[in-house]
């Protein structure tokens, strides 16, 4: 209606002017002169009036008017969506760490944006809402708030983003100081340490820088690998023993007649001193057993002779055993290895164990499978302790106790720890054990003793078994 009224307003308007204008050229025409002849008259004006083309179909104002305040809601609810996402993401945010009011403030707009999406729910089923304008400019006011509320909320997602990752990046930064912080202190802390090293390797004055690597405690660590070697190969020459019919208690009373035995299964310490002191016998001898010439030996320097000690120590502790002598049969383990052999098997026991009468050779014990492979691990490790013994200034001294020997604690260790013992009584005194017989040899070094084991002899008493080696 408001269409037809202005068209109407806008014909009246368009008359009353042509109106007057025709009263002015009625004028002009009595003053003007005739027409000429090609019959226009001077001063003519012409107006030509197009008035707007109506609609020709009114309906389609409505329909695109709907259309566009369905879109303008659409766009709406998208982007309170959007504004809801972004208050749900600070909310997040503000519990860790936890803000109490930005929570609360992200909390307060999250559960406006849900009403604002109800209200447009409710509009979408069919309430009544307001009708655009004639030109719709409301629908286009509707479009543009909406896609300013969404771009608002897109904002606040990626502050609330960029806000998580600064404060991420801020606990990297936080924590990366913390682990250059401990680096420094670890570093000072290896600095001094290396510093105690270096004064604790130093030599004293006058002294060498061998020497003062060389240690009762690098000894005793030594000769403890050693005793646990030797500690399986007489177990394993035990099994194989037995298993071949020996009796080995009548081996053990054959060997130290005269000694008893508190316990059945003792009898293995006596194989063990066996094999411990054949292995150890000429320790102290710089070729260990093997015959030189004492002359010759007399011309070396005690410096060179440490010093070579020390190396055919480092050399021998990274090699393989089995390897060297497969290599170099004629080396100086591998004679080392013979002599043992030959001292340690009896030509009746090889002739039990492997059928051969003859004078032990070391291949022979080769049949033994495993036994063999023990056998050259003990010599190894004995011959590593003996080149580390002639390292030391003075040189690593051995000894034993023999048997009847009264027991000290300071020189003596006995292998079988006992909860406590009765003794016999002399004159009304309780007797010192007696010992047996030695089953480890001791060591000296310098005013060091390292104490020999030995297994005692004396009457009987409750024990606890511990074995030592």
């Amino acid at each position: 209606m408001l269409h037809k009224f202005a068209l109407a307003f806008k014909t009246k308007t368009i008359e009353f002017f042509a109106e007057e204008e025709d009263d002015e050229d009625a004028d002009r025409f009595a003053r003007s002169p005739l027409p000429g002849a090609d019959g226009v008259l001077a001063g003519q004006r012409v107006v030509v009036l197009k008035p707007d083309p109506l609609n020709p179909n009114p309906s389609a104002g409505g329909v695109g008017r709907a259309a566009s305040g369905q879109e303008a809601a659409v766009e709406a609810a998208l982007a309170t969506a959007s504004s809801f996402q972004a208050a749900y993401l600070h909310l997040q945010a503000a519990h860790a760490p936890f803000l109490p009011e930005a929570a609360a403030t992200a909390d307060a707009a999250a559960v406006s944006h849900l009403r604002r999406l109800s209200e447009l729910k409710r509009i979408a089923r069919g309430a009544p809402a307001e009708t655009p304008g004639p030109d719709g400019g409301g629908a286009l006011t509707a479009h543009l708030e909406a896609q300013v509320r969404e771009n608002q909320a897109l904002l606040r997602s990626f502050d609330a983003v960029v806000n998580r990752l600064q404060a991420a990046l801020d606990a990297k930064d936080a924590a990366g100081a913390a682990l250059r912080l401990d680096l420094e202190a670890l570093d000072d802390a290896n600095a001094r340490l290396s510093a105690r090293l270096d004064r604790a390797l130093a030599p004293p004055p006058g002294g060498d820088a061998v020497g003062s690597m060389l240690s009762a405690g690098v000894f005793d660590s030594v000769l403890r690998d050693a005793l646990r070697v030797a500690h399986r190969f007489a177990r394993a020459l035990a099994e194989v023993l037995r298993c071949a019919g020996w009796d080995l208690a009548a081996a053990a009373a054959a060997a130290y007649p005269g000694v008893s035995y508190s316990k059945g299964g003792h009898c293995r310490y006596a194989l063990l001193s066996r094999v411990c002191l054949s292995m150890f016998d000429g320790f102290d001898s710089y070729e260990f057993g093997a015959a030189a010439d004492n002359a010759e030996l007399e011309g070396i320097e005690l410096a060179i002779r440490r010093n070579e000690s020390l190396q055919q120590f480092i050399e021998h502790s990274d090699a393989d055993p089995i390897e060297l002598m497969n290599s170099s049969p004629d080396c100086e383990f591998a004679q080392f290895c013979d002599r043992k052999y030959k001292q340690l098997i009896h030509p009746g026991i090889e002739s039990s164990l492997f059928g051969n009468s003859d004078c032990g050779t070391l291949p022979v014990m080769s049949v033994a499978g495993p036994l063999y492979e023990l056998f050259v691990a003990m010599a190894s490790s004995i011959w590593t302790l003996h080149r580390l013994a002639w390292a030391y200034d003075p040189a690593v001294g051995i000894f034993q106790v023999s048997r009847g020997t009264e027991f000290s604690t300071v020189y003596m260790e006995n292998i079988v720890r006992s909860k406590g013992f009765s003794g016999s009584k002399e004159l009304g005194k309780t007797a010192r054990p007696k010992v047996g017989f030695t089953v480890v040899p001791g060591f000296r070094l310098g005013g060091t003793v390292i104490q020999c084991r030995v297994y005692l002899d004396h009457g009987k008493r409750e024990e606890g078994i511990i074995d030592s080696i």
